[in-house]
């Protein structure tokens, strides 16, 4: 009896271990589990779509420049930052390193933001609003919101 006793305690510790091992993996898992790398894609779209928003608004006098002469130059700008956007685009289209793109896009917005400040009158504001807008944007597109 004895035996069986020490046979059911020890396929019980066994069993208990297994499926405390198998909720560990599977909760590392999820809470692991990288961000969903097709939103990078649709966020790209909707940063070259904010850079043609300030294009049209420059364009048409909506924004005010540090100095008007420049003009060209900050639409040039632009231009450079929205084929840039592209082509981290389509580099990065096929790779699912969440880290990546991290990079890659902070690097590009933190260039975005000083074309801004060189260029614009309330940069700083304007910088704000764009950095609200996209995390609203970003937090969307994850599924947050």
């Amino acid at each position: 009896m004895a035996f069986y006793l020490l046979i059911a305690a020890l396929s019980f510790l066994m069993l208990y271990f297994a499926v405390k091992k198998y909720t560990l993996k599977i909760d590392e898992k999820t809470l692991l589990e990288p961000i969903k790398t097709d939103i990078y894609p649709k966020f790209c779209d909707y940063i070259d779509e904010k850079i043609r928003e300030l294009k049209y608004k420059v364009q048409n006098n909506e924004l005010e420049l540090l100095d008007m002469d420049k003009k060209d130059n900050f639409l040039e700008h632009l231009g450079d930052l929205s084929r840039e956007l592209t082509f981290i685009q389509t580099m990065n289209l096929s790779k699912k390193n969440d880290e990546l793109w991290q990079n890659e896009l902070f690097n590009f917005l933190k260039k975005l933001e000083q074309i801004i400040e060189d260029f614009l009158k309330d940069s700083q504001m304007l910088n704000d609003q764009l950095r609200i807008d996209l995390m609203q944007n970003f937090k969307m597109l994850k599924g947050e919101d």
